[in-house]
């Protein structure tokens, strides 16, 4: 066999053996049950909270919600939220991406967040939500809710740069507001991994 001859049967063995190696990964992504090929690691998390409004209260209290920690956090510079709180008219309660929050309080001139949030109202109670819509939210808007009615948070940030998605969700709900303290009272679930939907109990599977 001549030396171009070896030439050419290498690279057709080669372009088998790629095609191969694409039919497989094609099908064993289209057989796992979660999104986007991923595995979840990591369980639903719930939580009960208390945040205050971001104004008429001083910088050291909570106002702001992280989605993907579960954590409560004050107002700073360094945008460690997704979703700030603020009360409106009556019981209603604002929720704020944190995007919009320098443009509504505050008392410092700090970096834009790099996060993109989407909010969703839901008819349904926050029990019957057992996964996140994949449409339909609102980017970077404010919401306005009562309490009881719950919103799902869609938030594409950079802690999921990592993964195939870069998408996180949760859920919450006021419960109560105190407004003589300026504090919110509200319920949450959260899926922490990047690409799931899943607000049931355990380890997601799709």
């Amino acid at each position: 066999m001549t030396h171009r001859n070896s030439l050419s049967a290498l690279n057709k063995r080669r372009r088998a053996v790629a095609l191969v190696l694409v039919a497989a990964a094609v099908g064993g992504g289209s057989g796992c049950d979660d999104p986007f090929g991923l595995k979840a690691t990591l369980g639903v998390a719930n939580d009960t909270l208390v945040a205050f409004a971001m104004t008429g209260t001083t910088a050291s209290f909570p106002a702001g919600y992280n989605a993907s920690t579960g954590a409560v956090t004050r107002i700073e510079p360094a945008i460690g939220f997704d979703v700030a709180f603020d009360l409106a008219d009556g019981n209603k309660v604002r929720l704020v991406p944190a995007r919009l929050v320098s443009a509504i309080k505050l008392s410092f001139a700090g970096p834009v967040a790099t996060q993109q949030v989407g909010l969703q109202t839901s008819s349904s109670t926050f029990e019957a939500i057992t996964k996140a819509p994949s449409t339909g939210y609102k980017r970077d808007s404010v919401v306005v809710v009562d309490p009881g009615q719950p919103v799902i948070i869609e938030v594409n940030s950079d802690v999921c740069q990592f993964t195939i998605s870069n998408i996180y969700y949760a859920k919450i709900v006021v419960d109560s507001v105190n407004r003589s303290s300026r504090q919110i009272f509200f319920r949450a679930t959260r899926d922490p991994n990047c690409g799931f939907r899943s607000f049931l109990p355990g380890v997601p599977k799709s």
